[in-house]
């Protein structure tokens, strides 16, 4: 089985979850200027919390259907509506879901992925001719903190969030993947290529912001074996929880592509 560096076991997934809904609505943007409408069968791949699915199932009614699929479904809710369905998948090594398909979602999948290449390829021959795909993923080397923000804010965020963009990177999360995805969508012959930004700063003690507390806590282990200490870690978060901190989210790019 395809191993994440988050692994959805974990108990602070639940607070990832709650942060990244922040990006729902550009989801949303993204997928109606994709065009999904009535009748239409869709693939939610990653599914994460179900709410791009459950989403998708309210905009192709009851003529479509959705299949949300993810490594492990176990934070999405049991389907409660006609043509919604839920499986595990390994999108790296299972068969591809039979049929072909209308319009396929992937949010913050592929970069986790060292075949990110090849999955891309998978996922194009599962559309239909016509069919739209959207990749949206985090560019996770755009800078951050802005550029009036205190010096020792910056200094303590930049103390924890350097190392674990390094700790991603060994682990061959694709930190610039997101900014590449416009001219492989233009080398894989997909149409059309459209692409949206997405990006809102976010305040110390803010719901969003615990993305990064998530992720870090997660890590904590291989950090403090790179080197942060304890007491840089506990700066960091008593830094995500002053309201007179901010730092940028990172840009969700938003790229949509139509098979020829």
């Amino acid at each position: 089985m395809t191993q994440y560096v988050f692994d959805n076991a974990d108990t602070r997934t639940k607070t990832r979850f709650a942060a990244l809904a922040a990006f729902d609505p550009a989801s949303h943007v993204a997928l109606t200027a994709a065009g999904v409408a009535p009748g239409w069968t869709c693939w939610e791949v990653g599914g994460g919390d179900g709410s791009i699915g459950h989403w998708l199932s309210e905009q192709v009614g009851v003529g479509g259907s959705v299949l949300v699929t993810d490594i492990d479904p176990r934070w999405i809710p049991v389907p409660d509506r006609p043509g919604l369905t839920v499986r595990r998948h390994d999108v790296v090594t299972d068969e591809l879901p039979g049929g072909t398909f209308d319009l396929i979602h992937a949010r913050l999948v592929l970069i986790h992925l060292p075949d990110r290449q090849a999955v891309l390829d998978r996922l194009i021959s599962a559309l239909k001719p016509g069919g739209r795909l959207v990749v949206e993923e985090f560019d996770l080397r755009h800078p951050l903190t802005p550029r009036t923000a205190d010096p020792h804010h910056v200094a303590t965020f930049d103390a924890v969030h350097a190392p674990l963009l390094r700790l991603l990177e060994s682990r061959r999360v694709g930190a610039t993947w997101a900014g590449a995805l416009p001219d492989t969508f233009v080398a894989r012959g997909l149409q059309d290529v459209r692409v949206d930004t997405t990006t809102a700063l976010w305040r110390g003690g803010s719901e969003e912001i615990q993305l990064h507390r998530a992720n870090v806590e997660q890590l904590a282990e291989p950090l403090a074996a790179a080197g942060v200490s304890p007491q840089t870690l506990a700066a960091f978060y008593a830094l995500l929880e002053d309201p007179s901190f901010a730092v940028w989210s990172y840009p969700l790019v938003s790229v949509t592509g139509t098979r020829g």
